[in-house]
């Protein structure tokens, strides 16, 4: 299922919203991100740039090793980092990703408690995730091969 524009839009802008700051002072929001889960969509940088002033810079990865790799190589370079929850533990554990303060985050009160409030995104009180996407991993089997 796709998310319709003005959803993945708004979504990706209150992703890029923690980075104001930074981009701010350098015009540029460098994104460490998967290919293709919509961030990076043309039509949302372009809406994002012409929101903001400031560029934006992808650099993609094809797993979560290559992730935290480009994050201990290139110490301080990205602004905005596309984790999965999952590896957040790890990315904490060794200092690649900061608290988030949420209350630059203006719709950050309308995303759901339960997702909000994971485990997998606080630790000792602090932030350091924002859901923006939430699915099911589908299952299918040959039934002739699993009778």
């Amino acid at each position: 299922m796709r998310m319709p524009r003005l959803t993945a839009f708004l979504t990706a802008t209150a992703v890029f919203a923690s980075a104001f700051t930074l981009a701010a002072n350098a015009g540029e929001v460098h994104v460490l991100n998967w290919k293709g889960y919509g961030a990076d969509e043309p039509w949302a940088i372009a809406a994002f740039e012409k929101a903001t002033g400031n560029k934006v810079v992808n650099d993609f990865f094809n797993s979560e090793q290559e992730m935290l790799t480009k994050l201990r190589t290139n110490p301080g370079l990205y602004d905005v980092v596309m984790i999965n929850a999952a590896f957040n533990d790890q990315a904490m554990a060794g200092k690649l990703i900061q608290p988030i303060d949420v209350s630059k985050l203006a719709n950050y009160a309308d995303i759901s408690k339960d997702k909000a409030g994971s485990p997998m995104l606080n630790h000792d009180g602090k932030v350091y995730g924002v859901p923006w996407v939430w699915g099911l991993t589908a299952l299918a089997i040959n039934e002739k091969s699993f009778p």
